[in-house]
């Protein structure tokens, strides 16, 4: 099922290693829990909850069972407003290494995209060199976002890490049942797509 899940909030990585024990993406890099602050009705309280996209989607729909019908207008036009931006973002090229890693099942790394593309706000990961958190797993298929800065990195939004890994999914295996890979950047951060148990 194709999720429309909106969140209306800012995204933040705190700093600790995760509570289940999470195998970095990279070897001899740190991972940190994502922590996301999200409105529970539109213009209504905000909650912070911790993990993946789909564990904040999950714990949202325990909140609020109407989540999904109540953000449904926010969600169609954030969709509009991401295949406007999809085209273009994605002419431009930094480095791609593919089948560095434990292959994904791509399906999965499509509906995290999905996910990605759905949440406003600009996420922060904390400094570097080799800090990640896993933005998006399901069904044992992880989207990570690495920052090899010595400070913390502030994306635009949540679509550039999104973008990343549509460009690993583009360059790696378009049309194949797995895939993996990494997208790096010139300003030191990159988007992971691998195999990482969920």
């Amino acid at each position: 099922m194709k999720p429309t899940t909106v969140f209306s909030a800012l995204a933040a990585f705190l700093a600790g290693v995760h509570a289940q024990s999470v195998e970095a993406p990279i070897p001899g890099y740190g991972v940190q829990d994502f922590s996301w602050e999200v409105e529970t009705t539109p213009g209504g309280d905000k909650v912070v909850l911790n993990g993946t996209i789909q564990e904040v989607y999950n714990e949202l729909l325990k909140i609020n069972p109407h989540y999904d019908g109540d953000f449904a207008e926010y969600a169609a036009k954030n969709e509009l407003a991401r295949r406007d931006n999809l085209a273009s973002s994605l002419n431009k090229r930094n480095d791609v290494k593919c089948n560095n890693y434990q292959q994904a099942i791509r399906r999965r790394i499509e509906e995290g995209i999905r996910y990605l593309h759905s949440v406003p706000g600009q996420p922060t990961n904390g400094p570097g060199p080799g800090n990640c958190g896993r933005v998006s797993c399901s069904y044992n298929s992880a989207i990570w976002w690495c920052n090899d800065n010595t400070s913390p990195k502030t994306l635009p939004g949540f679509y550039n890490i999104a973008q990343g890994a549509q460009v690993v999914i583009n360059q790696c295996d378009p049309t194949g049942v797995y895939v993996s890979g990494e997208e790096n950047h010139a300003d030191k951060w990159r988007a992971v797509v691998r195999y990482n148990v969920c």
